[in-house]
């Protein structure tokens, strides 16, 4: 496979072979630009040339503020990047109208702009789940995520700019409505890195984090969720079907409806813990491990599960911020009506023994941006 450095040399060779010999056989400045956006052979080697400026920049940026990709990062990246593809293609389709040189630039500048934000999200869960984290990790990520968050305010206001001058639908509807939603991803990002700090300044004893983390995921569904709505209904009055956001619209509908399901599940349980689950007594607490599995810590007072799985009452109530089942058994918390309890997955990894205190980290959101 023929590295970047490799072709990149290739393609700048050709390039400055094409411009020399337009210059050279056309003498002058205006009949040299003339052919050269005229020539197809030297549109192509230019546009090429263009392609290959953005996948330089693309990797010093990635160099400059992650560093080497661990092998997660780049899995996430081939999964995303080929399904993106596949929606950028949908959508082409219905801009085809629009279709130019300059659209085709700024399709290939979002879906680079959106790699940065799929490995910038890897990159913050990766850091929640690592014990120790040097300062200028922690210094990358934060300069990061405002040069990304400055990346989609500039592309966003440009794109609304030009909808607002021109007064007309266009192919910059589909830039703003991807920028804006990349905005609210770089923020959600963002506020839930400050919840992590937070809690590691707090040495992972902020009970609250597990509960501002799920209203900040609730809320950036319910964003993302109006936005593809306003999006769908007003590209289908104008151009038609958007059948590249039926399944972006599908999937942030199910995940807001499980988020919802999820709040309301909790509501239910915690709204009397203390008559449905028993505090354990003295010898319940010495006949078992004493050690609460979500937090690691002692425990001289405990809940019990109908399991028999003993847990700290704040740890029990975070955990069931965003699961319905035992984290030791993984047997369902309150079993279903007329049957008893059964073992059952639900979304979220299953704490291990040698990971840290944080119960942060059995929160991590897998959603798509």
């Amino acid at each position: 496979m023929v590295r970047l450095p490799t072709y990149a040399g290739c393609s700048l060779t050709l390039t400055i072979a094409v411009i020399y010999h337009a210059f050279s056989s056309r003498k002058q400045f205006y009949p040299a630009m003339v052919y050269l956006s005229t020539s197809k052979i030297s549109l192509v080697l230019l546009l090429n040339m263009g392609l290959v400026v953005m996948c330089v920049l693309w990797q010093m940026i990635k160099r400059l503020f992650l560093g080497t990709l661990r092998e997660a990062e780049v899995e996430r990246l081939n999964e995303q990047s080929r399904r993106e593809i596949m929606e950028i293609l949908f959508a082409i389709t219905i801009f085809r109208q629009d279709f130019s040189v300059s659209f085709l630039a700024m399709v290939t500048t979002l879906l680079l702009i959106k790699a940065l934000h799929w490995l910038a999200q890897k990159r913050v869960e990766y850091i929640e789940t690592t014990p120790t984290v040097p300062m200028l990790s922690h210094v990358r990520i934060v300069s990061f995520m405002g040069f990304l968050l400055l990346l989609d305010s500039l592309f966003l206001y440009s794109s609304v700019k030009f909808l607002i001058q021109t007064r007309q639908a266009s192919v910059s509807l589909f830039f703003s409505f991807e920028y804006m939603i990349l905005a609210t991803t770089t923020v959600s990002i963002f506020v839930k890195y400050i919840f992590y700090v937070s809690d590691m300044l707090m040495e992972g004893q902020w009970e609250r984090k597990a509960v501002y983390t799920f209203y900040l995921e609730l809320i950036r569904d319910l964003l993302h969720l109006s936005m593809y709505l306003c999006f769908f209904l007003v590209i289908f009055m104008n151009y038609g079907v958007p059948l590249h956001l039926i399944r972006e619209l599908y999937e942030t509908f199910r995940n807001f409806r499980i988020r919802v399901a999820d709040y309301v599940r909790y509501r239910k349980i915690t709204s009397n813990m203390n008559d449905r689950f028993p505090d354990a007594t003295p010898e319940e607490l010495n006949a078992s491990d004493s050690t609460c599995i979500i937090c690691r810590e002692e425990m001289t007072t405990a809940k019990k599960l109908i399991c028999g799985h003993l847990f700290h009452v704040h740890c029990l109530r975070s955990w069931l911020e965003r699961q319905h089942t035992c984290p030791t058994c993984r047997a369902l918390v309150v079993p279903p009506e007329g049957g008893a309890s059964t073992a059952g997955g639900q979304h979220g990894p299953r704490p291990d023994a040698h990971q840290s205190g944080n119960q942060s980290q059995y929160y991590m959101s897998s959603d798509p941006i």
